[in-house]
């Protein structure tokens, strides 16, 4: 470290000396006010791997430069001199805009790292490179993705590594195992993160070392599988248990492979299993971080969603008015404990659910209660808690943005597998969110499940027991993935994920590129460029990619999405409402793996790297298409009973008649406009029955001969964005 630095001091004295001239430090520099303009000298650290902006360093401290003009040719190594003003970027200090900057000394060796150990990256050390050793990623195994965070743990601290879009990183293997880590140390609104430049800053051990995804291939009741690959032969070794502590021991396998397998046999079911995989050869050996896997329970693994808001064809699904009740009738079906967690919790308007936690308290139930520490002065209903409750809020301040959750787990650890449930969905517990905005509520029966979020709850509770210990608690991107993502409930498939710590965003890009047909969303906003290139993707492939927003000024994505959805994508059209959903369905009539994604995550880089969020992904056709039709009943605005249809239906652009109709008439179409046109046909379920083309001339009928599938019943018919009803009379 000293010679590096003697070398550092001698190196950029015999610039200065080649070039004298008055200037400050950047370490004096960084001093000054916003605002200023100031003129330094430093060697540029990197090239074109982070974007258009250059981080430099000088022997005293580094700053960031952006300009689209003067830094996109600079190399690693330049030594430049420049002119910029000082510019606070989300908490990052740069120059900008840049005035001048001439390159002094190219090719030159860039200045030493600054060594960081349990990943206490601050501001000191902001915008110089740093060398970080004894790293180990949670996600080790996957591959990195753009625009997205990735936890990793030093010693006793937790860090971030972030990759931006384009970065020569993306798609390449996350490294398993303790690493050396080099980058360079940037800001993004109080968060300090590591920003490594290519795959060379991550820094292997020589010996063996595992090299792949540590899997669990297969889990059954009692029973599961778990497979890795290392780089030489070695042994296959596990420590596992029922808890972080790895209490269970050692399970060995001495001989000598590459892909290695383990299957665990004597298993729990509806249990969830921890575990470090590693292997040894020539003294040396290589662990993956601590996974988890659940075991299939013996629950009845019942699935309930509902809507507050008409779904066709489906009654038992709408909830008017009537979520709270609901939620107050599981609160107080709980035997033995109740974990909650909400964001917005207003009582006004809505039932007493803190009445119903209050009693639930009272009969001996442990409650534990976690909210936003945001909302303190605003969600009265946390306030009618009893004061013996535990609870707790999430913190506050720039490194932190909100705790989003809204579920409920219930009698996670009972006796009877067929009493742990999970409630979760979109909506907080206000009047607003419960009876006016567009909101849905899903409750899986299923110990595993309960289990994983029950451990959730606890990684933000700081303890396991009744009472919360906020020295552990940890919140936001201290988090780590330690949670289950795959589960095996009543013969279905089901995905859960956390936010920020299990890169939620990587697994909605990738579930959504799974839709071969159709894809339809309901979401309240979209700011993600890989959301909208993934969305964009799809329909240049051909599927149908349908969906509705909140409001078009939410976000510029709205804008790109429209040029390849055009009137597949549809604005709330209630605007005294927040359209506040964020589901979408894939394939939900076809059989290539139907499937519903729904939760608390905004599709939002806060939501992915910030905010306490979760996500489950069901792969049901049943499940898909009650979502599916929740959509469709959203986008079509014609929703009424359909006694008293007359003859004729008039909307804005067209009509239709006659309706009601039997089933040998034809159906006749009026525009008020000119053009080719699509005509589609969809059934009380969203379905589409029938589509056709035809060349709609303003005030000429158009007949449309209706197809052997239509039979008696309600359809609607759609031209662009406008839906009207007609009836198929018995």
């Amino acid at each position: 470290m000293l010679k590096n630095l003697l070398f550092s001091l001698c190196f950029f004295a015999a610039i200065f000396n080649q070039h004298a001239f008055s200037q400050a430090t950047i370490a004096e520099a960084r001093l000054q006010p916003i605002g200023t303009e100031v003129t330094v000298r430093g060697v540029v650290t990197h090239g074109a791997e982070l974007g258009v902006i250059r981080y430099i360093q000088d022997p005293t401290a580094g700053i960031g430069l952006y300009s689209t003009t003067f830094t996109t040719t600079l190399s690693a190594g330049d030594s430049v001199e420049v002119t910029g003003t000082l510019f606070d970027f989300a908490g990052l200090l740069e120059l900008s805009p840049i005035s001048a900057l001439t390159v002094i000394q190219p090719a030159t060796a860039i200045p030493a790292f600054q060594i960081v150990g349990n990943a206490s990256l601050n501001e000191s050390l902001e915008s110089e490179l740093v060398q970080m050793n004894g790293v180990v990623f949670a996600s080790g195994g996957n591959t990195f993705s753009a625009n997205t965070s990735y936890s990793f743990t030093q010693g006793t601290g937790t860090g971030s590594l972030y990759v931006r879009t384009n970065s020569p990183l993306i798609g390449q293997t996350i490294p398993v195992g303790t690493i050396t880590l080099n980058g360079i140390c940037s800001e993004y609104n109080g968060l300090y993160q590591v920003l490594a430049r290519t795959i060379e800053d991550f820094i292997i051990p020589a010996g063996i070392n595992i090299t792949s995804l540590v899997s669990v291939d297969d889990f059954q009741q009692t029973t599961a599988t778990v497979s890795w690959e290392t780089n030489i032969p070695g042994t296959t070794s596990i420590l596992y248990g029922k808890t972080p502590a790895l209490e269970l021991g050692l399970l060995s396998d001495a001989n000598p492979v590459t892909n290695h397998v383990y299957t665990f046999n004597g298993l729990e079911p509806g249990r969830l299993y921890y575990f470090i995989a590693f292997s040894s050869a020539n003294g040396n050996s290589s662990s993956a971080p601590t996974k988890v896997f659940g075991t299939v329970s013996n629950s009845s693994g019942e699935m309930k969603a509902w809507f507050n808001h008409p779904v066709n064809n489906h009654p038992e699904a709408y909830l008017n008015e009537t979520i709270d009740d609901s939620l107050i009738y599981y609160i107080n079906q709980a035997d033995s404990s109740i974990d909650l967690t909400i964001y917005d919790f207003i009582s006004d308007g809505i039932g007493s659910i803190s009445t119903a936690i209050n009693n639930a308290w009272n009969r001996g139930v442990r409650v534990r209660f976690i909210s936003d520490g945001n909302l303190i002065s605003t969600n009265t209903g946390v306030s009618e808690l009893l004061a013996e409750i535990p609870k707790i809020t999430s913190p506050t301040g720039g490194n932190y943005t909100i705790m989003h959750n809204k579920f409920v787990v219930i009698d996670a650890d009972h006796s009877d597998p067929n009493k742990p449930l999970v409630w979760t969905g979109s909506t907080n517990w206000s009047d607003r969110q419960i009876n006016r905005d567009p909101n849905n509520v899903i409750l899986i029966q299923d110990q595993t499940l309960a289990r994983t979020y029950q451990a959730e709850f606890n990684e933000m509770w700081g303890s396991s027991g009744a009472n919360p210990d906020t020295i552990n608690s940890k919140f936001g991107s201290q988090k780590t993935d330690n949670t289950p993502h795959e589960f095996k409930i009543n013969g279905k498939r089901v995905e859960c994920y956390f936010s920020p710590s299990d890169n939620t965003n990587a697994s909605l890009i990738k579930t959504m590129k799974t839709a071969d047909d159709t894809l339809s969303f309901a979401t309240m906003l979209i700011t993600r460029t890989d959301i909208r290139e993934t969305i964009d993707t799809l329909v240049q492939s051909g599927v149908l990619v349908k969906g509705i927003i909140n409001s078009d000024t939410t976000t510029l994505v709205y804008d790109e999405l429209l040029l390849s959805m055009g009137n597949n994508l549809l604005v709330n059209p209630d605007t005294h409402v927040i359209m506040h959903h964020k589901f979408f369905t894939a394939d939900a009539f076809s059989d290539s793996d139907p499937l519903v994604w729904t939760g608390s995550h905004n599709w939002s880089t806060n939501a992915n790297t910030r905010n306490d969020e979760n996500t489950v992904v069901i792969h049901d056709a049943t499940i898909a298409q009650l979502y599916h039709t929740a959509y469709f009943t959203l986008v079509n605005p014609i929703i009424e009973d359909t006694t008293g249809i007359s003859t004729i239906q008039a909307g804005i652009n067209f009509k239709l008649f006659p309706s009601p109709l039997s089933s040998d008439q034809t159906l006749y179409v009026i525009p008020n406009f000119n053009g080719k046109n699509n005509i589609e046909i969809f059934d009380l379920n969203g379905r589409k029955i029938q589509q056709n083309q035809a060349n709609l001339i303003s005030g000429q009928a158009t007949s449309i001969e209706l197809s052997n599938a239509i039979v008696s019943g309600i359809y609607f018919l759609r031209i662009g964005n406008e839906y009207l009803k007609f009836t198929i009379a018995n």
